[in-house]
């Protein structure tokens, strides 16, 4: 048996249902009954063991805030349609959030977002977890990142590895479009990095400045999909980020976010999802 062989028989026996590829020689009626009864068993039973790991793991999560809209029938037939087959442990969490995140509130998880989770790979839905590590969040709970340039060279800092903006963009979980915000146009913008509040500064000569001397900055915004599924991640917390890139926007854009020091600043945001703090 070659290696390829071996490996092919190894990948294809606990899906076929048969512990030895050799018994597909036997085409008889009763012969391939038997292999079909206990392939569907043996799918059935993961199925079913994978549908109650995340219903378990849903049970135990903890909703701030509930609403009155009751769960539909034909959402939640969707859900374990999708759900029955996801057997990673991380991505079982995910969609477990995703699950308690619709029965606090169904107006929060739409259809469209469990196709698109569904349709990612373990290494996609790891890496969209990593990639939420660095996202800020708007006044109203949106999350965004920095231009490119700007997040990922503080973002190599924590994590080496590919930089798969453009690969969300491409599967939809980040808008097409990146925006430019200068400071002449906004007033009291206010975001946050999990429990830290930032409120841009105006420069004092805003008003006699010429439009050409006022540097802004680029930021991209999780798509409505991103959006929904970025709120069943538990993001790690890299406390160096937003400080280091902060500073950045200082002195690269021209940009200045101060710190709030107010008693919400102490406090996790809170979320379903709730956060992965760093190992020590």
């Amino acid at each position: 048996m070659t290696k390829y062989q071996q490996k092919f028989a190894e990948s294809l026996e606990p899906v076929i249902g048969v512990q030895s590829l050799a018994l597909l020689e036997t085409s008889e009626r009763a012969a391939l009954e038997e292999r079909a009864l206990q392939r569907i068993t043996r799918r059935d039973v993961e199925r079913q063991r994978n549908i109650e790991r995340i219903v378990g793991l849903a049970a135990d999560e903890s909703p701030e805030v509930l609403n009155d809209t009751s769960a539909t029938r034909d959402w939640l037939n969707q859900f374990i349609e999708y759900a029955q087959d996801i057997n990673d442990e991380t991505s079982q969490q995910v969609w477990a959030r995703m699950l308690a995140n619709y029965i606090a509130n169904p107006e929060s998880v739409n259809k469209r977002s469990l196709i698109a989770l569904h349709g990612m790979d373990v290494w996609e839905v790891k890496a969209f977890i990593e990639y939420c590590s660095f996202a800020f969040l708007l006044e109203n709970g949106w999350r965004f990142v920095f231009e490119e340039a700007i997040t990922r060279r503080e973002m190599w800092g924590y994590v080496q590895g590919q930089d798969y903006t453009q690969h969300f963009i491409n599967i939809g979980l980040l808008a097409q479009e990146q925006h430019t915000v200068r400071p002449r146009s906004v007033r009291s913008l206010k975001i946050r990095y999990f429990n830290k509040e930032y409120e841009l500064v105006l420069p004092e000569d805003l008003g006699t400045r010429g439009d050409g001397l006022e540097i802004g900055y680029g930021y991209r915004k999780f798509s409505p999909i991103g959006q929904q599924i970025s709120k069943a991640i538990k993001a790690r917390i890299y406390h160096g980020y937003a400080r280091n890139l902060i500073r950045t926007l200082d002195a690269q854009r021209n940009v200045q976010f101060r710190l709030l020091e107010t008693e919400d600043t102490y406090n996790i945001l809170p979320t379903l999802s709730g956060v992965l703090q760093p190992a020590t």
